[in-house]
């Protein structure tokens, strides 16, 4: 009985030594660090078994609860004076658990320990061996206490962090000469170049492709839905003067290349049009194109008739 008890005194300083290292690692105000911080400055030591022997057991865990044991013991009249007649029972802080000595107490809770019964343990060690503190974290919130919210609140940290990044990136950009936004717009071989501004009053704007009007530079009105994309988006439709220049490609790679200057340029003027844009997919760059022809076939993957003979 001795040496167990004396074996799981001694391993009190490892575990004093681990709670310290958590608390290093861990926030003031967690209810875990709480509760290292405190059982760090019970100061435990252990009780050398030639201790427990000349004392004998009551001594010996009197001595072990005090924190006075290991190293030279004092004598058994200093010990007596020190903490008087041991009660005749010792009961827990609920009162639902009882025992006669000190050896039952730190079996029991050297069981509950063991078993991973923190509760109990805690109920036996709070009655048996009151600390008058309020450093204690309350139960509730030791069991409730989530260990992965502290990496939880960092990566909430980062990826705002991130956010704010990104965010500052994408700031009104004007031509310091004319006052209008500008941008690039790409789409298959055609490259378009879009200038744009406030219009004089609100549906008056205008949109002028190569110096021509829309209408009549794209007389398809299914070419004319892509330029007007932009600004059902955003719901400005008519309030902008845009001036177009777009050369290469076909009229659906032209008209889509208008098409993503003009988001661009929106982005550029305003940059809170930009989660309107962004979801509806006009800020994106689409790099389908057509594929080169290969040597030995008629086109990018068709291959001449094979005859036998």
């Amino acid at each position: 009985m001795l040496r167990s008890l004396a074996a799981r005194l001694a391993a009190l300083p490892l575990q004093q030594a681990a709670c310290s290292g958590a608390s290093a690692g861990l926030a003031g105000s967690s209810p875990l660090a709480l509760l290292a911080a405190s059982l760090q400055r019970l100061q435990l030591q252990p009780v050398s078994l030639a201790a427990a022997a000349q004392l004998g057991s009551r001594h010996f865990a009197a001595a072990a609860a005090d924190g006075s044991g290991g190293g030279e013991q004092p004598p058994v009249d200093a010990l007596e004076q020190q903490h008087g007649e041991q009660p005749t029972e010792i009961v827990s802080a609920s009162g639902q658990l009882r025992f006669s000595s000190h050896d039952e107490v730190l079996e029991a809770w050297g069981k509950a320990m063991d078993e991973g019964d923190w509760g109990t343990a805690f109920d036996i060690f709070e009655g048996a061996y009151p600390v008058d503190t309020d450093e204690f974290p309350d139960l509730q919130a030791l069991l409730e206490w989530d260990p992965m919210e502290e990496q939880k609140q960092a990566r909430r940290e980062r990826e705002a962090e991130i956010q704010a990044m990104h965010a500052a990136r994408h700031v009104r950009r004007l031509d310091p000469v004319t006052g209008r936004a500008h941008a690039a717009g790409k789409r298959k071989t055609s490259v378009a170049l879009v200038w744009l501004r406030p219009a004089a009053a609100p549906g008056a704007g205008r949109l002028m492709v190569n110096r021509r009007p829309y209408d009549e530079y794209f007389p398809d009105l299914l070419r004319r839905n892509d330029l007007a994309a932009p600004f059902l988006a955003t719901s400005t439709l008519g309030n902008w003067d845009v001036m177009a220049r777009v050369r290469g490609g076909g009229h659906t790679g032209q008209s889509q290349a208008v098409r993503h200057g003009i988001a661009r340029a929106l982005q550029n003027w305003d940059p809170t049009l930009r989660p309107a844009l962004k979801a509806a997919g006009l800020l994106a760059r689409d790099m389908r194109i057509v594929e080169r022809k290969k040597p030995g076939l008629k086109k990018a993957r068709k291959a001449f008739q094979w005859v036998k003979r």
